[in-house]
């Protein structure tokens, strides 16, 4: 496969990991990103330098503006943007985090549906159409979305990219149109520096739920994006790769 591969959330992190990914392992030949502000990541090595388009995922203008500044019709499209908002409400005289209240604000719960799943439908209404036989969409669930845990709108949220991902890829299979889905595991994310800040107990937390006993990297997750987009899974769709270490087993 060859051509152009839009990353959305792709100016760091995972999004950033699997934009150098797709690039090295051949997967397309250029990336457009699609992230809150604008800018370029610099070419390094033999990567080439890679436009950022300022986009609001969650808005559907916005989205269909960066696609326009772009002008090229993507193989290869992954919808990355989402994460876990950490915004906090007061409760008498200590503060709670939504993220982890299971009756968290109704606002909050709809803003997190909004950017981790809403986002991936609003990307794929704008771009999908365009879409040639071949192409590969590829979504960033979490295993957040397979298990239950404290995480309940993320989670919620990301238990429907997953089924959404099924349901599109058994919708675009006539087309020769691939839809499929990653569920990392525990990376050391913003999200975990707040619900563990301490790193030696983080660590210690990771040796004991982790059969393989260590965490994942964005490297472990792009890896497994660019194969997904590659022509190497050209009969792969409507499957969700989980990147866990093993935790899910358990």
């Amino acid at each position: 496969m060859s051509g152009l591969a839009i990353v959305t959330g792709g100016a760091r992190g995972i999004g950033l990991a699997i934009v150098r990914a797709l690039l090295e392992q051949g997967v397309v030949e250029r990336v457009a990103v699609f992230d809150l502000a604008e800018g370029i990541i610099p070419a390094e090595g033999s990567l080439p330098e890679v436009p950022i388009y300022a986009c609001d995922v969650t808005d559907e203008e916005s989205v269909r503006a960066a696609y326009a500044m772009v002008g090229e019709v993507p193989t290869v499209l992954v919808n990355n943007a989402g994460g876990g908002r950490l915004d906090r409400v007061q409760d008498g005289a200590e503060g709670a985090n939504d993220a982890f209240d299971p009756f968290g604000s109704v606002e909050s719960f709809r803003a997190m549906v909004d950017l981790n799943l809403t986002s991936a439908h609003i990307v794929t209404r704008v771009i999908g159409p365009d879409l040639k036989p071949g192409a590969a969409i590829c979504n960033t669930s979490s295993i957040a979305g397979l298990i239950a845990s404290s995480l309940f709108s993320y989670g919620a949220a990301k238990a429907g990219l997953i089924n959404w991902t099924k349901t599109m890829a058994k919708a675009l299979a006539p087309k020769n149109i691939r839809v499929n889905a990653v569920a990392p595991g525990i990376i050391r994310t913003q999200l975990w520096e707040a619900m563990q800040p301490n790193q030696d107990d983080y660590d210690a937390m990771i040796k004991e739920i982790m059969p393989m006993q260590q965490d994942q990297s964005p490297e472990d997750i792009a890896d497994a994006v660019a194969f997904l987009c590659s022509d190497r899974a050209s009969q792969i769709t409507g499957e969700v790769i989980t990147i866990d270490g093993g935790l899910t087993l358990r």
